[in-house]
């Protein structure tokens, strides 16, 4: 089962092959990469995370 730890490692990869791209390429990503880590994101989250990654504040 998925846990913290695997939407942190969702989460670093796509910040680190992400980071200024536009929000919802961004987001996409994040999605995808969530699945590959079994992990469901909730949609606001990963709108928030994408919209900070593609701004460069996350």
């Amino acid at each position: 089962m998925a846990d913290a730890s695997d939407y942190e490692k969702a989460l670093t990869e796509i910040r680190t092959t992400h980071a200024g791209r536009p929000a919802p390429e961004v987001k996409t990503a994040l999605l995808a990469a969530g699945e590959k880590y079994g992990v469901r994101i909730a949609n606001e989250v990963a709108q928030d995370a994408a919209e900070r990654i593609a701004d460069g504040t996350l």
